[in-house]
C-alpha cells in the first residue's frame, strides 16, 4: 500500500531563473576581476618607469659628483684646457666614474667653457680683471635609456682662476 503525502507538489514554473541569476553574477565578477588585473598591470608599469627615472637621475648626479671630485682631487687641467681652447670637451667613456657591467644607461659627460670674468667668492671680488680673472665652465652629465625616453641631465658650474701673467 502506498501512502500519499498531503503536501502539494513543488511549483515547476521557475524555468531556470536561478541559472540566469548565477550567470549574471559570474559575468559581473569576471568583469571586476579583469578590471583589477588591468589596473594592477598599469600600476606596475608606472612603478617601473618611476624607478628607472630615479636610477637615471641618481646615475647622472653621481657621475657629475664623481667628475667634479676627480677634477678637484687630481687637479686635472687637461679637460678644462681643451674646453677653453675648443669651447667644449667630452670626457672619454673610459674616464666615466659610474660605468659598470649591469648599468643599462648610455652616459656622456662634457665640460663647456662659458666665459671669462671677474673671480668672485661670496660676493667679494678677488682682484682686478687683468690680474685675477676667472674662467667659468659648465660640467654636464647626461644619462639615457635607449628607446624609452627615460633619462636625466645634470649640470654643475666650475670656476677656475685664470693664470696670472
Amino acid at each position: 500500500m502506498t501512502t500519499r503525502s498531503s503536501t502539494p507538489a513543488p511549483d515547476r514554473k521557475q524555468g531556470g531563473a536561478v541559472l540566469i541569476v548565477c550567470l549574471v553574477m559570474l559575468t559581473i565578477l569576471t568583469i571586476i576581476g579583469i578590471g583589477t588585473t588591468t589596473d594592477i598591470s598599469f600600476q606596475s608599469n608606472m612603478v617601473r618607469n618611476s624607478q628607472l627615472r630615479l636610477n637615471a637621475f641618481n646615475t647622472a648626479l653621481s657621475e657629475l659628483n664623481g667628475q667634479y671630485r676627480k677634477m678637484v682631487d687630481e687637479n686635472s687641467e687637461d679637460i678644462l684646457t681643451e674646453a677653453l681652447s675648443t669651447g667644449q670637451a667630452t670626457i672619454p667613456a673610459a674616464d666615466l666614474t659610474q660605468t659598470s657591467a649591469d648599468n643599462p644607461f648610455d652616459q656622456t659627460a662634457s665640460v663647456v667653457y662659458l666665459e671669462e670674468g671677474l673671480g668672485q667668492i661670496t660676493g667679494t671680488t678677488i682682484g682686478s680683471a687683468t690680474s685675477n680673472s676667472a674662467y667659468y665652465f659648465e660640467l654636464n652629465s647626461i644619462v639615457e635609456l635607449d628607446n624609452t625616453g627615460v633619462g636625466s641631465s645634470q649640470t654643475s658650474g666650475i670656476v677656475r682662476l685664470a693664470p696670472t701673467e
